[in-house]
């Protein structure tokens, strides 16, 4: 067996859907047989700190590597007019040139939600012409609508070179019973990020204050009503606790005090097997955030997506799923739940076979996706 040492740019720090995506990630490629994989991680974020930047220092270091793997993650916005690749990938495009080594660009969000300028798609269209035109370079995008984003804002040509498949996450493994809770409950993630992007003022639609307010009404009626004994709320980052607070703000004491659980905020490596067992033990889980509801659905448990963001919609419609995913800021959102949440309860076994084998299928995909992977490293190393 060859052994690889690869240099893994990705967020591994502050997020537990990253953690969930990226231990999916390593499983599978510890599933090609002819190679060991010997990671040394590098957090992104102190790229975005300013601790680290994307110079001649990073490529004479991805250098000293055999292979350099980047995300997944959402790193192929379309909006970042000041980067060189129109992306948050913020590297000169003849300086990733000097990069010598094979470079897979794993799973990669392209998200149009925060805009898609003229300039940053200009830059971006560059970029993978650059990139694309190098066999040593594998390039791939995951199940958020980005192929479609691709096609919409960059050009259909791209789409023969690019690689699809599921975000890793859809692999999420949990072996831990972190909370032990006897009765069913209900998981929720709500997303505190981007606030002004989820609940835009000029749109004439539901105000994020009134979200909450909708939110507090179906938990409370769900609970009142028995369709779930508690309630768990979920943050994945510090900015969700926000909403978390929040929403406590819109429920009554006892209520909070006898059917209301929060969940730690937790981070690091070994985070996600606690985080996600919650969702893989909730009887259904709203959420609004990627990963909350990509893993939620790979773990088998019926999911409600609390749309805000294009990704969430585009997840449910690639999963076809999107009967199941509501928008939250228009409408009346707390009528569309309390209608899904009841069907769900009737109907409890009948929809968790319907989410187990999306998961399945999903799973399937992404095996294909990862011999893609195989057949192009044995390109690079045993050719």
């Amino acid at each position: 067996m060859k052994k690889l040492s690869v240099l893994h740019l990705a967020s591994f720090d502050g997020n537990v859907g990253d953690n969930a995506n990226h231990d999916g990630f390593y499983a599978a490629m510890g599933s090609i047989k002819n190679y060991i994989f010997e990671y040394t991680q590098l957090e992104i974020r102190e790229f975005y700190w300013k601790k680290r930047f994307f110079d001649h220092s990073f490529v004479a270091f991805a250098n000293g590597f055999d292979l350099l793997v980047i995300g997944g993650g959402n790193y192929f916005e379309l909006w970042v007019d000041r980067s060189p690749t129109g992306t948050s990938i913020m590297i000169e495009p003849e300086l990733f040139l000097k990069i010598k080594i094979p470079v897979l660009f794993n799973a990669l969000g392209v998200d149009p939600g925060q805009g898609a300028s003229q300039e940053a798609c200009k830059k971006f269209r560059r970029f993978l012409d650059l990139t694309l035109a190098d066999s040593k370079n594998m390039l791939s995008v995951r199940n958020d609508g980005a192929l479609a984003a691709i096609c919409e804002y960059i050009g259909e040509k791209y789409l023969d070179k690019i690689h699809w498949t599921p975000d890793a996450g859809i692999l999420v493994a949990c072996n831990d019973d972190f909370l032990k809770i006897e009765k069913e409950y209900l998981a929720v993630n709500l997303a505190g990020d981007m606030l002004e992007a989820r609940f835009p003022n000029n749109t004439g639609e539901i105000s994020y204050s009134k979200f909450i307010k909708q939110i507090a009404g179906i938990l409370l009626k769900a609970l009142h009503k028995g369709l779930v004994g508690e309630v768990v709320l979920v943050p994945h980052i510090y900015k969700d606790l926000r909403c978390i607070n929040d929403l406590l703000e819109q429920i009554p004491d006892e209520i909070i005090r006898t059917k209301i659980i929060v969940a730690p905020l937790l981070h690091g490596k070994g985070s996600e097997m606690k985080i996600f067992s919650i969702y893989k033990n909730a009887k259904i889980t709203f959420a609004m955030r990627f990963h909350a509801n990509l893993c939620s659905i790979g773990l088998g448990t019926p999911t409600i997506g609390l749309n805000s963001y294009i990704q969430i919609q585009q997840l449910y419609k690639e999963l076809g799923l999107s009967d199941y995913c509501i928008p939250v800021n228009k409408g009346n959102v707390g009528g569309s739940l309390e209608a899904i949440l009841t069907s769900i309860k009737d109907d409890i076994a009948g929809h968790r076979i319907k989410f187990r084998n999306v998961s399945i299928q999903q799973k399937k995909y992404y095996a294909k996706y990862i011999k893609s992977v195989e057949l192009w490293l044995d390109k690079q190393y045993l050719a």
